[in-house]
């Protein structure tokens, strides 16, 4: 008995190490209801991951700690998640340095996740589900759904969730997911579903894709030519105005206008017309709608 709560106690003091928590000896003895003088015996046996902290008394996780890990895996991160290009070269050791504060005071990551707020229990609850491979039900823009998760996809800065939906593959934006229930009913799983998940690299599945050309002006190109703001962009041309002509793909317009309609007037589709025409009708009601509540307010 004794030993399981010293290996409970030991585990839990290293989490909240690797965690970046600071370990005070009294605040310790008090939350496992034992002498300081055994906090001190516990803190001797991880002298290996701790040190102590000159001018506040607290225990960390030493710098020795900090800096071991499995730098492949670390590599293999980030490019799972898509920052390889966003990073300096060595990029491993660019984040051991940032997490050791050598260079933390150089930078400023700016650009946050949109959903944060709405994530922190559905990822465990869908985490679950997907591994067991259960049934999930939840409210989703009022309506009741039960459907068999297969993946969370992180784009374009929020959280989806795709599962089998009366028999269709769809996604549903975890920020309008509520009520989730992990159902005791299990569905067959499909492997090949997860494929086809990662090769589409959108989360519009279902429908097929159209060509987009565009025409953007020398005033935003720079934009363009730095980044891939658009599915698929690729520059066919750059005239000697500086403006560009750039192809893309999607699959759905809602995918693309909104992009289109932030860089108007300097950007213009030539093709297909039918979105062209698709992003005159939204900016029409839009300049409709503005112009009868201005008429409202001053009648």
């Amino acid at each position: 008995m004794k030993s399981n709560l010293l290996a409970n106690r030991l585990a839990d003091i290293v989490a909240k190490a690797y965690s970046g928590q600071p370990l005070n000896i009294n605040n310790l003895a008090e939350q496992y209801q034992v002498s300081t003088k055994t906090i001190r015996r516990d803190f001797d046996r991880l002298c290996a991951i701790l040190e102590r902290c000159p001018d506040t008394g607290n225990y960390l996780l030493s710098t020795s700690a900090r800096n071991q890990y499995n730098e492949q895996d670390l590599v293999r991160l980030i490019e799972e998640l898509g920052l390889k290009k966003a990073l300096p070269l060595k990029a491993a050791q660019f984040l051991r340095s940032l997490v050791n504060d050598s260079k933390s005071d150089f930078y400023h990551f700016q650009e946050q996740p949109l959903e944060a707020d709405f994530i922190s229990t559905l990822h465990s609850s869908f985490e679950t589900a997907i591994k067991n491979r259960r049934i999930v039900s939840f409210l989703y823009k009022g309506k009741s759904r039960a459907v068999a998760p297969y993946l969370m996809i992180y784009s374009y800065g929020s959280w989806y969730l795709a599962a089998i939906s009366d028999g269709i593959l769809k996604t549903f934006s975890l920020a309008r997911i509520k009520f989730v229930c992990v159902q005791k009913e299990y569905f067959d799983y499909d492997p090949s579903l997860v494929e086809q998940i990662k090769k589409q690299e959108t989360i519009w599945f279902g429908q097929p894709i159209f060509d987009v050309t565009l025409e953007v002006s020398c005033k935003i190109a720079f934009y363009f030519e730095r980044k891939a703001l658009l599915p698929k962009q690729k520059i066919i041309e750059k005239r000697s105005d500086g403006s560009l002509v750039i192809s893309t793909s999607a699959w759905n317009y809602n995918q693309i206008a909104p992009v289109i309609q932030y860089w108007i007037p300097n950007i213009r589709v030539i093709a297909p017309c039918e979105l062209n025409t698709y992003i005159r009708k939204n900016l029409m009601s839009w300049i409709d709608k503005e112009s009868s509540e201005t008429e409202s307010v001053i009648s």
